[in-house]
């Protein structure tokens, strides 16, 4: 491997992340997909067409290896030239349609890294073709046969680039190649690099928007790790020198810009680079199978190796009870990496497999929980995400009716929020409905309670009704459809069905967006109308009407009023009630379903950026937000509304921490001045290890300036090295757009 010196590899990365042009292009897998696209057999069944397409792709595509290259394993991604454009924009209009009929995996997914490594590419293409052996059924044939053509074209991939390799000199890199195409990984520096591989296909040419998570790293690669020590064959900074540049590798591939709030003037876009502001997620921590928790030499490592300048890997470390206290030193180095970058979150691993109990998990099947896509929970690879698998939709002549395919077609828009503008645009249904009543007198907040739930409870129904229906429609020809998740699952290889159909478990998401609204405007209704009797409701809810022109000395009665994240017994009350109630029905209304079909909804306050969105077509609220103004984001509480710090925002969110969450999503942003030096580190280490030792469930730090933010707008190009924290991902500031950088703005130094 040569020296140490992995600046050029680092460097290199940075200047992707920052510098690429904003519109390169993955032409290669454009004029590949574009060339296949009028070869391409309708005919065919699915799973053939995807290995025909994986196979020429990873055929063709180029196989590109730097001198200062630890790890092999690049695309091709440039600016391209007018006549390239062209192509794009052609390819873009019309057959990148077709390639998403082709490909149908959704992203969002953890493979089976574990038997992948244990076994390798040759072990899972033998398992496919002994599935083909056995099976009789003609699709589930084609099921197999197709998957294993999917290894077969990643083995012929492996082996150009060892040949490449061998080529240009590079003598141990072409013999590791070798190895990890015909047989399973031997050492530490085998697996890191199949590894890599399967996600840089994954990533660049295979998945839109990929969101890999690529797996429990230093529990999965400790074996071949301790036994190279052992035996001479590895040395810690030779293991440095690899993580460090597996690192790197997870950057060169992306774009520029945001995904959610961005578009083509100002982002790369997915059509342009498959990975463009994806999140790859790497866990360390959490627990073993008997419970114990998982911590060794690797697990600090891969804590040293995080390079805060960079947007991927996002690392999420699992917390286990008592880590900050028996792991001093690899706890404290964690926070000095989350005090400096914003690709870094902490969850508590007792926390969400207590609640993974309460739904009807067995304690076996919750060690391997993992976070994905924007903070979503997953209970493992033996699960599947109803939205994120190929949808009936997609399923050649599944529906026994015209009408039930039009039914299960429209349904799919409906089913993310309750309505258009989530749970605040509930919550003033029911306040509107209420305020008609005669019976004013009479009313108090638990009327408000009442009609809120019972909305919450209608849409819960309908939810797990419909996807038990599709899950039913979708297990009536289970291997119809592959995707090259399958083929890295062991569970589908086993079964000989996409996960979609044949997983242990099934789930869909059930979030409370906008969560401190809800709870703040509940909050000023209790107290203005029903506690000091200051206001009618009627009066409330005509001044919320108004952008409470004319009303000031109501909008200051609002904003007066306690908020949650101010650790007022109040709020706190109010907030605790409003989360218990919600993942409560989440649970109870899904355990029928988990018994009889092993689906479920998973309960999490999480809204990424749809406050965004939401808040700007929604009037004003109780709480006193103003209209077509953000609302709260995700489990945060509102800007502005923790007035007693970070202490006291942290006391908030442990009043909810252990309510049956399995996502609590919170941006931390801190002035990073207060955490400064040696003598703020300890400080900083101390408040988190306080925090989660007392059970809180996430947090995600960034830690900057307000005044270096406000000065990046007016100077972007000098300021082109600022990352911050939107929501499962971060972003450099600069490349936001305006909406997105004055939301981040308005978080710091408000709290």
């Amino acid at each position: 491997m040569g020296g140490f010196d992995l600046s050029k590899n680092v460097d290199e990365a940075r200047e992707a992340l920052t510098h690429k042009p904003l519109k390169a292009t993955a032409i290669e897998r454009i004029r590949i997909c574009d060339d296949m696209a009028s070869w391409d057999c309708p005919e065919s069944s699915q799973p053939l067409r995807l290995a025909r397409l994986l196979t020429a792709l990873l055929s063709r595509v180029s196989t590109p290896l730097e001198p200062h290259d630890v790890l092999v394993g690049r695309s091709v991604e440039r600016e391209l030239t007018e006549e390239e454009e062209q192509l794009y924009r052609a390819f873009a209009a019309g057959n990148a349609k077709l390639m998403r009929q082709i490909l149908l995996d959704g992203g969002h997914v953890a493979y089976d890294w574990e038997l992948l490594v244990e076994v390798g590419l040759q072990g899972l293409k033998a398992r496919a073709q002994a599935g083909l052996e056995q099976a009789r059924d003609p699709e589930q044939r084609v099921f197999y046969e197709a998957m294993s053509q999917i290894h077969q074209a990643i083995q012929d991939y492996v082996l150009r680039y060892a040949e490449h390799a061998e080529e240009l000199g590079r003598i141990e890199i072409a013999e590791r190649l070798r190895r990890i195409a015909f047989g399973r990984p031997e050492s530490f520096l085998d697996a890191l690099q199949l590894l890599w591989l399967i996600t840089l296909v994954t990533c660049s040419y295979v998945i839109l928007n990929p969101t890999l998570v690529v797996g429990r790293l230093d529990r999965i690669l400790y074996p071949l790790y301790q036994s190279d020590l052992a035996a001479g064959r590895l040395t810690r900074e030779q293991a440095r020198a690899a993580i460090v540049d597996y690192y790197c590798k997870h950057n060169l591939n992306m774009g520029r810009g945001e995904h959610q709030v961005g578009d083509s003037t100002n982002s790369t876009t997915f059509l342009r680079a498959f990975n463009f502001d994806s999140p790859q997620y790497l866990l360390l921590g959490g627990s073993e199978r008997d419970g114990s928790p998982v911590e060794n030499e690797l697990t600090a490592l891969f804590v040293e190796c995080i390079e805060p300048s960079f947007k991927n890997p996002v690392v999420i470390f699992r917390f286990t009870e008592g880590f900050s206290k028996r792991q001093a030193s690899v706890w404290r180095a964690l926070m000095g990496k989350a005090l400096a970058s914003a690709s870094l979150m902490i969850y508590h691993d007792g926390r969400v497999i207590e609640t993974y109990r309460r739904i009807g998990f067995p304690l076996a099947d919750c060690w391997d929980h993992y976070q994905f896509g924007c903070n979503w929970p997953n209970s493992g690879i033996h699960s599947a995400w109803m939205q994120g698998t190929p949808k009936s939709p997609q399923i050649k002549g599944i529906y026994e009716s015209e009408e039930e395919r039009v039914a299960m077609t429209r349904a799919y828009s409906q089913l993310r929020t309750p309505s258009a503008c989530g749970w605040p645009e509930d919550l003033m249904a029911v306040l509107e409905d209420l305020a008609k009543r005669e019976d004013q007198e009479s009313l108090s907040i638990e009327d408000v309670y009442d009609g809120f739930f019972a909305k919450m409870s209608e849409f819960i129904d309908l939810k797990l009704a419909f996807y038990s229906r599709e899950l039913a429609i979708r297990r009536r020809r289970p291997s119809q459809v592959l995707t090259f998740a399958d083929c890295f699952t062991g569970w589908a290889i086993e079964h000989g069905g996409t996960m979609g159909a044949c997983a242990k478990y099934y789930f869909e998401l059930q979030a409370f967006n906008m969560f401190a609204t809800v709870v703040d405007s509940i909050i000023a209704v209790d107290t203005l109308v029903f506690q000091e009797r200051i206001l009618t409701l009627g009066e409330l809810l005509e001044a919320c009407r108004r952008n409470f022109a004319g009303c000031e000395k109501i909008l200051a009665l609002c904003r007066r009023c306690d908020k949650f994240g101010q650790d007022s017994e109040l709020s706190n009350r109010h907030a605790r009630r409003v989360c218990t109630e919600a993942s409560r029905l989440v649970i109870e209304k899904s355990s029928p379903y988990f018994k009889r079909e092993s689906l479920y909804l998973c309960p999490c306050i999480q809204s990424d950026t749809w406050h965004l969105r939401m808040g700007a077509e929604f009037g004003a609220t109780p709480d006193g937000r103003l209209a077509h103004t953000p609302f709260s984001q995700n489990c945060r509480p509102a800007n502005g509304s923790c007035r007693n710090g970070l202490t006291g925002m942290f006391n908030s969110l442990l009043a909810i921490s252990g309510d049956g969450l399995l996502s609590g999503t919170v941006n931390v942003d801190v002035e990073r001045n207060l955490f400064a030096g040696e003598a703020g580190l300890d400080l900083f280490s101390s408040l988190l290890g306080t925090y989660f030792e007392n059970g809180g469930l996430q947090v995600q730090i960034s830690a900057l300036s307000s005044a270096d933010l406000t000065a990046a707008r007016q100077d972007p190009e000098r300021h082109r090295d600022l990352r911050v924290r939107i929501t499962g991902y971060s972003g450099i500031f600069v490349d936001l757009s305006p909406r997105l950088q004055d939301d981040v703005i308005g978080r710091f130094g408000k709290n």
